[in-house]
């Protein structure tokens, strides 16, 4: 299991070093979630707790609904790396950036949702809701919008990687 009280000191590179702190731990959420449940264990609690000790417990709870209501609605299996990966999933970038980009424009947060999940809607209103919280809490989770869309997972030194292996 990944050490989720150090999640944050990890070493970072190429990318890495671009996320703001907010989409550190949104990454890092995900990630141990994913771990956790791929374990046969039960993530809401850890995860719970991880998000509740950096920010507040209801940046917890909001990260757990946000988690539960993605599980109920995935389409197909995401992508999602090890906690330990320097490059992102096309799945996980979605994400980050749906709940980045969900407080200024939810439609955009829906469109970049529908891809993973059947509905979207909800998943985006815990997105934003998420953000809010982080947002005041001074975690930004920035709307990244207007630059080039990538076709495909970054590397760590930020191309897109040839056929990813999946974790």
């Amino acid at each position: 299991m990944a050490d989720d009280a150090n999640w944050s000191n990890r070493p970072t590179e190429g990318q890495a070093d671009r996320l703001t702190e907010g989409e550190q731990l949104l990454l890092a959420g995900l990630r141990i979630w994913v771990s956790l449940r791929l374990g046969g264990a039960e993530p809401q609690g850890p995860v719970r707790d991880m998000v509740a000790r950096r920010v507040n417990d209801r940046a917890g709870a909001i990260f757990v609904a946000l988690m539960e209501g993605l599980e109920r609605q995935t389409l197909r299996p995401l992508e999602v790396r090890c906690p330990g990966c320097a490059a992102y999933g096309l799945d996980e970038q979605r994400l980050v950036v749906a709940c980045g980009v969900a407080r200024v424009d939810m439609s955009l947060a829906r469109a970049l949702l529908r891809p993973l999940v059947i509905q979207p809607e909800p998943v985006a209103i815990f997105a934003r809701a998420l953000n809010m919280v982080l947002r005041h809490e001074g975690l930004d989770l920035p709307a990244r919008i207007g630059g080039p869309v990538e076709a495909g997972p970054l590397t760590a030194a930020g191309g897109v990687a040839p056929g990813v292996t999946l974790h």
